[in-house]
């Protein structure tokens, strides 16, 4: 996966030839569009149909990502699947582990957002730039800040 991560953020190289080294990589991201510069660091990445990924998002990849049909993703988002146990006081950094992220169908999540592990983003919700999202967020609602909290409700 590390050569085809290589080849594939490299800017000459055109979309549909993206996707098909990430699919050779074993990425599932068939009838996504994914540009640029993105960094892929496991190969059990999912993304439905018609989601788009735009420049320079990083997929942690060390537990599952699931991108539901028809997402929209900002530029710079980071993927967080790995985190730490809290150790002790000489060493805070503790056991490392690893919790997947879903996001649901139809969500839009905004440049230089972060998901961190174990997250669910519910269908039809909107991530605002920059937010951190920690906890579930439930559907169609706008979630922004940090940690990222639920502003409004969206139409269904």
């Amino acid at each position: 996966m590390r050569l085809i991560n290589i080849i594939q953020s490299w800017r000459l190289v055109p979309v549909w030839l993206r996707i098909l080294l990430l699919l050779a990589g074993g990425a599932k991201v068939w009838g996504a569009g994914i540009y640029a510069g993105c960094h892929f660091g496991g190969k059990d990445i999912r993304m439905g149909l018609g989601t788009f990924v735009n420049r320079g998002v990083f997929f942690d990849g060390t537990a599952p990502i699931t991108l539901g049909r028809q997402v929209a993703v900002g530029h710079q988002v980071a993927f967080i699947t790995s985190t730490h146990e809290m150790g002790p006081a000489d060493g805070r950094g503790g056991r490392v582990y690893d919790l997947p992220i879903v996001v649901g169908d139809g969500c839009w999540i905004g440049a230089r957002a972060t998901i961190l592990p174990g997250v669910t983003v519910g269908p039809g919700c909107m991530i605002g730039a920059g937010a951190v999202v920690t906890k579930d967020c439930e559907p169609n609602g706008l979630y922004a800040g940090n940690p990222a909290r639920r502003v409004r409700d969206l139409p269904a």
